[in-house]
């Protein structure tokens, strides 16, 4: 038996549940209990000592329930301590507060309470609020030893990618092979391998039985079928000989002209033929089931043979063969099933293979994390990571607890041992089972029946509610009671015969109340209004469009009547507003229902889901055709069609006119070839941003219904778009990106997830699940009778109980028994959720309750929604008898009105009563501003040699190769270059040239072999950077393998090896000039980013400096005439020490030639040249001089300190000159440009 929770007396050790209807008040209770835990308060009922809010766990299922829990928190401990410091007036502090502080009449006491309270709330920063899944990665990674967790692995939430490879592998692996016959029938468990893909998605993360996965599929499948042939010839046996003496037996008893048969029940044709088929499938040894129709089924069992015999017929005595018949029935039922170990056998396998990538790539996913933990709780090290995890955590409080998976809380049961009531911990369990509706993402019920037996005699209950009115939770309870009180299961189907008491009982809550009150020109509006439809039955299909309309209506009635809003005594009366008003609904088909009559009545609406994806919206798919028109501007097929979309929104007659006047369609093509330029210098989003303004496409989508809609969904895609191009190499891979989002058609994550189009005015069409944890002043349910029951075809699996209550994965449906299960569990979730509806609402409920079918049949199925079996119990009630239960209800509660469906609705638009408010004219911005303040770059300033640029700003970020463009004269006829910057590359065009130049020079060194350009270049320069930090050890193996995997990722797994030895070759080659090997050096900085102040500065001053102080005199290109006006950045690709002196070393893999001899001293002091490394390194080694100055500061010498710049040709590492150019430092030149710097920062 549950008792009250009192804040200020509730024991804080041990474990213990509690449950917290909905409205009750769960997160002020937490917040009351966490100041207790921060003070210490309690005596023998508290915990042993004050804690920290580091101590404390508290754990919830999203984030934004985080952001607000600890907000919540940090709000009462602030308001705690100053109410302890006595800065709050004595009749502003609440009675829990006040008992609060009468715990402490010393002053000293106060005191040191108010410095812990003020310390906790300053230090929530660090406070344990966290997601189930983001404290598994912390502890996987604070305990990683204790785990067995790799240090290196990061969190990837989308698996989807690595799911199909592995379903594509193991149909490689275990279809290809088989037979004809033996595929046959896996294709009936899976047409092809997407219907693989799909099928073992969640199933794989499912508790498997033991054994799944062992062998292969043609094993497996043979022995199922042998399993079940074997049962079929048992069964077989005897019944061609039976079913001749059924016939005979029939024959004779039909035979007389007057007989006690009803003739047209049991024709003798029919039941000949059905026996017939039976006697046939007896001899057939290779027959699988009889072909028997259900009415055959029906009438050759004993019930229904005696159905066909006449009323006034004397009782007989039926043969036995007709009971076998009815054993055989359930036998075949009961068939050893093909489908099954092969399901399990496709689950187990693809999901050890997507371990295993997983692994190889280095990531793991949400549900890894719990498995991983789980795993080390129960493993070998389990007890030491128990007890350190108790260690930092002594108190845990689990909010939402009714939405825990089986494995969350078998996780924190083998931490805090809930059973065992430890005195020095804590697990306080805080929930409302009655609203456990996420089922679909793995919570399970039982496990808080579980927990709720494991805290037997320590069960507490939040029993008053602060969101509704008296009115309103009381007609709630009393829907639920007339349930809970009837003989039966009970209000929320958990009863069972013989049970002393529901394990799930309804329990009326009470409540405070509100003060203000919802009115009507008649008064107070009631609580909960019913709009049925129980004259006669109709399918469910036929009562969506009618309830919608009359919602909508009501909806417009409230709005369009002044009357209709909120009176609290000595407060102006406030109307009722179209944010003041929630649909909820079901599913996608529900909520545009009730929008489309909505906006027939100029009512404009939001709607709100947690699983749509914005991928699948109709922008998604307009945009896919406009990106593909701007990365081909000049392909006049996808230009057409980009301009046909609903998104450019050109009329029937505009796109005609294009189609047949060149001059117009240059024009739109001219647009295409601006914005792909946007798009290449700029980025996606701001080309995304300029395609909005050029077509004027805000002002045309504003002006229509839905525009807002659009709006948002074009700009939440141009961000996702933004965030993925930082991944992609070039406009077209983020096109396929973007196309592949669109095929999956599903939500990957969060950031995915259709966003709110606006926080104005308007009616919430809300998914009951999405309305969790939200409350609205009136609510309206039209679909209140919907239902939809379990469908074997599109139910992969279920999870039932078996009879030692533990739950067993069930993936056959056939059975007429586990479907019956499985509706029932489906009802009970209904059930829940019509309870989240119903306590969603402050005042007011509008509810639609229409008598309907399931379309197949006339007869009522309400009984098998949640709102009629609430009414009606679990058996079948035709119209009239729930007429009479709703009546029953109304008459038991005044606060519930009854009226029935309109047969004619009208379409009353929305009037707006408010004034206009008149726009005021915008403030002239006269602040003047740099705009010509910009960040300039080495490669900003060798871009476009040769020609003017006003602007040297690199407008999209540089990769380290992409100022390696090939020497014209050595790439002259060279086919296996993966060309210049900007260049594409396909993957299977590089995998062709390296193949084709392997097979040409097998003999040839790697490093004069290998892909040519600037991704090639781009490839070397990332592994060169990361095992800087590995030391350059190349032949470790941890490292070894990584650069495996690199290699892998980047499409060159085949060069993998060959890498390996260039890079080995790489870093242990002695570098000349100053004398130690990659791998030699004790002191390394890769990557040193470096900014420099830049005025007014000018290319062609830097350029004459470099001409005059570098290479000698060398002819060289002429830096672009350009302005340095802001900062000048750079990142130097390797910087260290050796003996005493700092060098600046700059990896290329520029080509100059097939054979290292022609990396002589001339070819690379010309290809410093021809690229300008000379302006590289003159900026690179006055940044590292300024560097020591400020490290060195007196000590600095630059003549003994500054060795130089080390530019490393990796090609011709074999060469002449070891592939090394060093440029020492020009001291002139530095001082010269250190002055023009320190002149231009000056001037800035």
């Amino acid at each position: 038996m549950s008792q009250p929770l009192n804040a200020l007396s509730f024991p804080l050790w041990g474990s213990r549940l509690i449950e917290a209807s909905a409205g009750t008040g769960k997160t002020w209770t937490i917040a009351a209990l966490y100041l207790r835990l921060v003070l210490g308060h309690g005596g023998e009922d508290g915990f042993q000592r004050p804690l920290l809010p580091a101590d404390i766990l508290v754990m919830t299922f999203t984030r934004a329930a985080t952001r607000e829990l600890s907000d919540r928190i940090r709000a009462r401990l602030v308001e705690a301590s100053r109410c302890f410091r006595g800065e709050v007036p004595v009749d502003q502090i609440d009675p829990m507060l006040k008992d609060l502080l009468a715990a402490y009449p010393d002053e000293a006491a106060r005191s040191q309470a108010a410095w812990r309270l003020s310390m906790a709330a300053e230090g929530m920063d660090e406070a344990s609020v966290h997601t189930i899944d983001a404290w598994c990665q912390r502890m996987l990674r604070e305990h990683a030893f204790d785990s067995g967790c790799l240090f290196d692995e990061t969190l990837e939430p989308d698996a989807e990618a690595l799911l199909t490879e592995a379903a594509q592998d193991y149909w490689r692996q275990h279809c290809y092979s088989l037979s004809g016959d033996e595929l046959a029938e896996v294709l009936k468990v899976w047409a092809d391998v997407q219907a693989l893909t799909r099928d073992v998605g969640r199933l794989h993360e499912q508790d498997l039985p033991e054994g799944a996965g062992q062998g292969s599929l043609a094993e497996c499948l043979r022995e199922s079928l042998q399993q079940r042939r074997q049962r079929l010839d048992e069964l077989k046996a005897g019944w061609a000989q039976r079913a001749q003496a059924m016939r005979d037996w029939l024959d004779g008893q039909t035979a007389p002209a007057v007989c006690d048969w009803n003739r047209t029940s049991l024709k003798p044709a029919n039941y000949q033929k059905w026996l017939a088929n039976l006697a046939a499938w007896a001899d057939d040894t290779q027959a699988d089931v009889p072909e028997l129709t259900d009415a055959a089924r029906h009438r050759l069992n004993p019930e229904g043979l005696l159905e066909a015999r006449k009323a006034s017929a004397p009782g007989i005595e039926l043969p036995e063969d007709f009971e076998a018949f009815a054993q055989l029935l359930d036998d075949l039922r009961q068939l050893p099933d093909v489908r099954t170990p092969v399901r399990l056998h496709g689950a187990a396998r693809v999901g050890q293979r997507l371990a295993h990538l997983k692994r190889q790539a280095g990531t793991f996913g949400f549900a890894d994390m719990l498995h991983r933990l789980d795993a080390a709780l129960s493993g070998p090290h389990g007890e030491t990571l128990r007890q350190r995890v108790l260690a930092q955590y002594p108190v845990a409080m689990l909010d939402e607890f009714q939405d825990t998976s089986p494995l969350q809380y078998r996780i924190f049961d083998q931490i805090y041992r809930t059973a065992d009531h430890d005195r020095h911990s804590a697990l306080l369990l805080i929930g409302d089972p009655k609203q456990s509706i996420y089922g679909f993402r793995g919570a399970d019920i039982h496990s808080y029946m579980a927990a709720r037996r494991a805290t037997a005699g320590r069960h507490y209950v939040l029993d008053t509610n602060y969101r509704s009115t008296q009115a309103l939770v009381g007609a709630v309870n009393a829907w639920f009671q007339q349930a809970e009180e009837r003989d039966g299961p009970g209000a929320f189907l958990f009863g069972e015969p013989g049970q002393a008491e529901s394990v799930l009982p309804f329990v009326p809550v009470q409540a405070k109340g509100r003060a203000e009150v919802l009115v009507d020109g008649d008064g107070a509006l009631p609580a909960i209004q019913v709009i049925h439809a129980l004259d006669g039955v109709r399918p469910a299909k036929q009562a969506l469009r009618p309830y919608a309309a009359a919602c909508a209506e009501q909806i417009v009635t409230w709005l369009n009547d002044p009357a209709v809003g909120f009176a609290q005594e000595g407060k102006p009366f406030q109307r009722l507003r179209p944010a003041d008003v929630a649909v909820l609904v079901r599913d996608g088909k529900e909520a545009e229902a009730i929008r489309r009559e909505l906006r027939h009545r100029k009512v404009a609406s939001v709607y709100l889901s947690d699983k749509d994806s914005v991928f699948l919206s109709e922008e998604s798919r307009d945009l896919l055709h406009w990106l593909r028109a701007v990365a081909s501007p000049l392909d006049v097929r996808v230009a057409r069609a980009a301009l046909a979309t609903r998104m450019v929104d050109l009329s029937l007659d505009e796109l005609a006119y294009l189609a047949s006047h060149d001059e117009a369609f240059d024009a739109r093509s001219e647009t295409l070839r601006e914005l792909h330029g946007v798009w290449q210098n700029q980025g996606v989003l701001t080309m995304l941003r300029q395609t909005l303004h050029r077509l004027d496409l805000p002002v045309r989508w504003l002006a229509e219904a839905g525009g807002e809609r659009r709006l948002t969904n074009y700009l939440h895609l141009a961000e996702l778009l933004q965030n993925a191009s930082t991944q992609m190499d070039g406009e077209q891979a983020l096109v396929r990106w973007l196309g592949m989002q669109i095929d999956e058609g599903r939500s990957g994550s969060e950031e995915q997830i259709v966003r709110l189009e606006s926080d104005a005015d308007l009616v919430k069409v809300v998914t009951v699940h999405k309305s969790k944890g939200l409350e609205y002043p009136v609510v309206c349910l039209p679909f209140a009778a919907a239902h939809r029951k379990v469908d074997p075809s599109r139910t992969a699996f279920v999870h039932l109980l078996d009879e030692a209550g533990q739950r067993r994965l069930v993936l056959d449906l056939s059975d007429p028994e586990v479907k019956e299960a499985a509706d029932r569990d489906r009802l009970r979730e209904d059930l829940r959720l019509l309870y989240v509806a119903l306590t969603r609402a402050r005042h007011a409920l509008w509810v639609g309750l229409p008598a309907v079918s399931d379309g197949r049949s006339p007869k009522c199925t309400n009984h098998l929604s949640a709102s009629g079996y609430l009414l009606a119990g679990p058996q079948p009630t035709e119209p009239e008898g729930l007429m009479a239960r709703l009546q029953a209800l109304a008459a038991r509660d005044a606060h519930i009105a009854l009226a029935s469906l309109p047969t004619h609705i009208e379409r009353t638009p929305l009037r707006r009563d408010e004034a206009v408010v008149p726009l005021q004219a915008p403030s002239v911005y006269t602040a003047r501003f740099d705009r010509r303040w910009t960040i300039g770059s080495f490669s900003a300033l060798v871009r476009s040699l040769g020609s003017v640029v006003t602007s040297p700003a690199p407008l999209a970020e540089p990769r380290p190769a992409d100022d390696e463009w090939p020497m014209a004269a050595a790439l002259e006829g060279d086919a296996f270059s993966d060309a210049s910057p900007g260049g594409g590359l396909t993957a299977a065009t590089t995998v062709a040239t390296v193949a084709s130049e392997q097979e040409a020079t097998p003999s040839t060194p790697a490093w004069h072999r290998f892909t040519k350009g600037a991704v090639a270049g781009n490839f070397l320069h990332d592994q060169l950077e990361w095992l800087a930090a590995e030391g350059f050890d190349v032949t470790r193996p941890d490292v070894a393998e990584r650069l495996k995997r690199q290699c892998e990722r980047a499409g060159r797994l085949a060069q993998a090896d060959e890498v390996a030895q260039w890079l080995q070759a790489v870093v242990s080659l002695p570098l000349p000039g100053v004398g130690a090997s990659l791998q030699g050096l004790q002191h390394r900085l890769p990557e040193m980013e470096f900014w420099l102040p830049a005025g007014r500065l000018q290319a062609q001053t830097i350029d004459a400096l470099c001409r005059m102080h570098l290479l000698g005199g060398r002819e060289r290109p002429a830096l672009p005439e350009r302005e340095l006006h802001g900062m000048l950045m750079g990142f130097a690709d390797l910087v260290f020490e050796h003996e005493g002196r700092y060098w600046v070393l700059d990896y290329k893999s520029n080509y100059l030639g097939d054979q290292g001899a022609a990396y002589t001293h001339d070819r690379l002091e010309g290809s410093m040249a021809e690229h300008r490394y000379d302006v590289q390194s003159a900026i690179y080694l006055l940044a590292l001089h300024r560097l020591l100055r400020v490290r060195l500061g007196d000590a600095y010498e630059p003549t003994e300190h500054l060795g130089g710049a080390v530019y490393l040709f990796l090609r011709g590492i074999d060469g002449p000159e070891r592939g090394a150019y060093v440029m020492p430092p020009a001291w002139p030149l530095l001082d010269a440009l250190d002055t023009l710097l320190a002149d231009e920062e000056h001037a800035a």
